[in-house]
């Protein structure tokens, strides 16, 4: 970090550095003017010309226009001309000037920044030198600045000009440009946050970066940065740069500037009573504020996120208490006629005098639930004293602090409401809404199934009985028994019922999802479907906080039918969705499916920063419930690109973890890669195989589909071959189908539907199946002698690898050599060796004489073309790692 803070890179301008460099080497354009609003990064392009041009040995000089300079002629450029002119007779001065410039073969590059501040002498001369050809100017200039004639001239003079206009930074680019900063990917809600307050603009972006870091509000945690769910703090460098913008506007914009700063948006009717029509029209111009049609009404909005809290800063206690009160009466005039009219007097009166009426604050808590604003909710509904609570009003408190992690605090307050409930509707209200939050705050169901069971037999209701079946019924589908959850919810209407809407929208969530485990992905997929339309419809402020978590079936169901970039896109919509909310619960589950997503692909690296949001929002929130698979997918992947220290790292955490019963057996996962990574593929294929066991004795079919597939291409395909067929026969989904081939065709070792495999297999976005696949119909027609068959697979079979993000399985292993692959046998001592096991711990953990591992290692430098175990190490890309020796495993199956 500490080598950005002065200079950071270019992200997005390699375009216009090429054309710049095309139009120098042509010496056909002799002015490149770069202009925008501050901020966009105009100086720091400008200066990257200038080094350019002085790596092709031009004559460079730079210059910076103030409005100070500007009040001496030449003041701005006077250290750039040549010593000893006198300017007093223009026309002798200019021929001196143009002489001194003119000794070099090609024209003297000059860079003048903030060129619109120039004098009207400096911007004559620049002009006369421009068209004797003796310089090449660039210049930066600011939008919407008012210039001189002499400047106008000077900034569109003819066809010898390249004018580059500056943006604010798009989103993918805010992206890029944090992670060559920091070295590492940021999280989603990081980027959400820094890109929203910065607007785009790289000046404010970098404050706001530096700011985080010095506060300990930006940290790297487990592979990603995330940023806390606090304000971004805002550095006294850039609240100065703001406010000398914002305060060079008239005093008689002040009134409407902390208004707008304090209350938010106004409507163009209320601003003119604040200030007249022309202050508004400056204010504009000046892109200060912003003036945008909401549906009828024309409102009024500060230009920038940052503009609020700068403005805020300079305003007294008093002038809030007044501001507040002001607004708050004025709305109350019209009488609340609009839906969040409630939420906005409210909380300006809590916000001016810490109160307000408890009717209003729990009506504007319900608006700001059906927002999704649970920070909102907690500081609404927290100004509440306990006797001005209500049994609605305690649940939604409760929901809000669930949904934003605070899970013993929500335990606490919904425990308190299930006294104060009077009938069957109330206790059903709280029980489902208490037995979602023990759910996600406990990786065992049984407190949470206890609440349910004890609710249930207080109820006489038939309804609300039901309604407490059906939640037991999701919990159990999600929490390890979907086999034995779908049928509690066989009985669930299609249509959203009049009583108990929250606890249908979430075990209509939780059946999708189950559908998906046993196999049955297109009803999953209907169903998935049809709950996000319905969510949608119905609005937010749920049980499932907002709609975009109905859309986590839906990508699990586009996974298993093999389209998986479809579901990553999914997954990322619905992440994305979720950013400007606080719902880590909801944020953290969504990260799993994308991280699931990137793993099927065979993308370690993209998974592994999904797997490492997942386990940052988990571990901030102390979100337990699977923070085992994401601790899982992070071991494995660090294991397939060979950081083996990485991954056994994550061991202790992982052993600490509790099981979920989630997508049971693919817990296993990371174990097993970190052993294959290490060589030891028979004790990987034994947690393999037990992981599998669990998932088919669960009715994770999908689950024990996987896992099977692992222990195929770790080495054993023929044990597992029959009951992928069994499997493919149940499961409709068309991975499964294409898994159970591949899986097949392995056993087989036959080349032909190998390939065939490989290209169903790529169709499907999984490349690194498609990759081994390839690489297996390589060493199969190798053993048939076919050797031009093996060029082809093994040339496709690197290609498709080079789309793995530098993934390492042992079936990949086998395209370095396209003479003769690795054996089976080859691989596993490769693999160990590689791993740093002498020959003597290699002998005994695959029961062999020292003497036949040496012999192996020499066929196995001979086909990869390498002389020892260093050469074999970098061949094989994996980092050596201090480590216990494998342990023998007897072989299965």
């Amino acid at each position: 970090m500490q080598g950005w803070i002065d200079r950071w890179p270019l992200v997005g301008r390699k375009p216009h550095l090429d054309s710049f460099t095309q139009d120098l080497s042509a010496n056909h354009i002799h002015s490149w003017m770069i202009c925008g609003p501050a901020g966009v990064g105009k100086t720091r392009l400008a200066e990257e010309f200038l080094d350019l041009a002085a790596a092709r040995k031009r004559r460079t000089a730079k210059a910076v226009a103030s409005r100070a300079a500007a009040q001496v002629p030449l003041g701005a450029i006077a250290h750039i001309l040549p010593p000893g002119v006198d300017l007093t007779d223009p026309v002798s001065g200019f021929r001196t000037v143009a002489q001194a410039l003119a000794g070099r073969s090609k024209p003297t590059v000059i860079l003048v920044d903030d060129l619109h501040l120039l004098d009207n002498s400096s911007a004559v001369l620049l002009g006369q030198l421009l068209d004797s050809q003796v310089i090449a100017l660039i210049g930066t200039a600011r939008d919407g600045e008012q210039t001189s004639d002499a400047i106008h001239a000077l900034l569109r003079r003819g066809d010898h000009i390249h004018r580059i206009d500056l943006g604010h930074m798009a989103r993918v680019q805010v992206e890029e440009l944090l992670h060559r900063v920091l070295r590492g990917p940021v999280s989603r809600r990081t980027l959400h946050a820094l890109s929203t307050a910065s607007g785009g603009n790289v000046l404010f972006l970098r404050e706001l970066v530096l700011g985080a870091m010095e506060a300990g509000a930006l940290t790297h945690d487990g592979g990603v940065w995330d940023i806390s769910e606090k304000r971004l703090p805002v550095t006294p460098h850039l609240r100065d740069l703001i406010a000398s913008r914002i305060f060079l506007s008239p005093p008689a914009a002040r009134p409407l500037l902390e208004s707008l700063a304090f209350c938010g948006a106004l409507s163009l009717a209320d601003a003119t009573t604040l200030t007249d029509r022309t202050v508004l029209d400056h204010l504009e111009q000046s892109g200060i504020i912003q003036v945008s049609a909401h549906r009828r009404r024309i409102v009024l909005t500060l230009a920038h996120p940052l503009y609020e809290e700068v403005i805020a800063a300079g305003t007294s206690a008093l002038q809030r208490y007044d501001l507040g009160l002001r607004q708050a009466e004025r709305l109350e005039s019209h009488g609340l006629k609009r839906r969040d009219d409630a939420l906005h007097v409210a909380s300006w009166r809590l916000a001016a005098t810490g109160t307000a009426d408890p009717a209003l604050l729990r009506q504007a808590a319900t608006v700001a639930m059906n927002s999704n604003d649970n920070e909102q909710v907690i500081e609404l509904l927290t100004a509440l004293k306990p006797d001005q609570h209500t049994l609605e009003s305690r649940v939604l408190l409760g929901r809000a602090f669930m949904h934003t992690g605070q899970l013993e605090r929500a335990d606490a307050i919904l425990a308190e409401a299930d006294t104060h409930a009077r009938n069957d509707h109330e206790r059903i209200t709280v029980a489902t809404t208490r037995c979602t939050n023990l759910f996600w705050s406990d990786p065992k169901l049984d407190r949470a199934l206890t609440v349910c069971a004890t609710a249930r037999s207080a109820l006489s209701d038939q309804a609300c009985a039901r309604q407490s079946r059906l939640m037991e019924g999701g919990m159990l589908t999600l929490g390890g028994a979907p086999a034995r959850g779908l049928r509690m919810l066989d009985d669930l209407p299609d249509a959203p019922p009049q009583e108990g809407l929250d606890a249908w929208l979430i075990t209509l969530n939780a059946k999708a999802l189950g559908l998906a485990f046993v196999g049955s992905v297109e009803e999953a997929e209907q169903l998935a479907d049809h709950a996000r339309s319905v969510h949608e419809a119905i609005g937010e402020g749920k049980l499932l906080p907002h709609p975009a978590l109905q859309l986590a079936p839906l990508a699990l169901s586009l996974m298993e039918k093999g389209m998986i970039d479809q579901a990553r896109d999914v997954s990322l919509r619905a992440s994305d969705a979720l950013q400007a909310a606080h719902s880590p619960v909801a944020r953290q589950y969504l990260a799993f499916y994308s991280a699931r997503a990137e793993w099927l692909a065979g993308r370690p690296v993209s998974a592994r920063r999904w797997y490492a949001e997942a386990a940052a929002i988990a571990r901030t929130h102390r979100l337990t419930r699977v923070v085992r698979s994401y601790l899982s997918g992070l071991m494995a992947c660090a294991a397939l690109v060979g950081d083996m220290n990485m991954a056994a790292s994550l061991i202790p955490d992982f052993e600490a973890s509790a099981p979920s019963g989630f997508l049971a057996g693919e817990e296993a996962l990371g174990l097993a890669w970190l052993h294959a990574a290490r060589g030891e593929l028979g004790r990987a294929r034994d947690l393999l195989y037990t992981a599998a066991d669990d998932a088919r004795r669960t009715g994770h079919l999908i689950s024990e589909v996987l896992l099977l597939t692992d222990i195929a291409r770790l080495g054993d395909s023929k044990s597992v071959r029959e009951r992928l067929a069994e499997l493919s026969a149940h499961c409709d989904g068309a991975l499964t189908h294409a898994r159970a081939r591949f899986v097949a065709a392995l056993a087989d070792s036959d080349p032909q539907r190998l390939m065939n495999c490989s290209e169903e297999l790529e169709h499907m976005s999984t490349p690194v199946l498609a990759a081994e696949s390839a690489a297996a119909a390589a060493g199969a027609w190798q053993r048939q002698g076919d050797s031009r068959k093996v060029t082809a697979a093994t040339t496709r079979a690197a290609s498709l690898a080079s789309q793995c993000e530098g993934a390492r399985t042992p079936l990949l292993a086998t395209i370095a050599s396209t003479s003769e692959p690795l054996t089976k046998r080859e691989q596993e001592i490769a693999l160990l060796a590689a791993a740093g096991n002498t020959s003597k711990t290699i002998s005994q953990h695959l029961t062999l004489s020292v003497r036949t591992v040496e012999n192996h290692l020499q066929r196995i430098y001979l086909k990869l073309g390498i002389r020892n175990r260093t050469d074999l190490t970098h061949a094989l890309n994996y980092e050596t790692t201090p480590k216990h020796p494998p342990q023998s495993s007897p072989p299965r199956g």
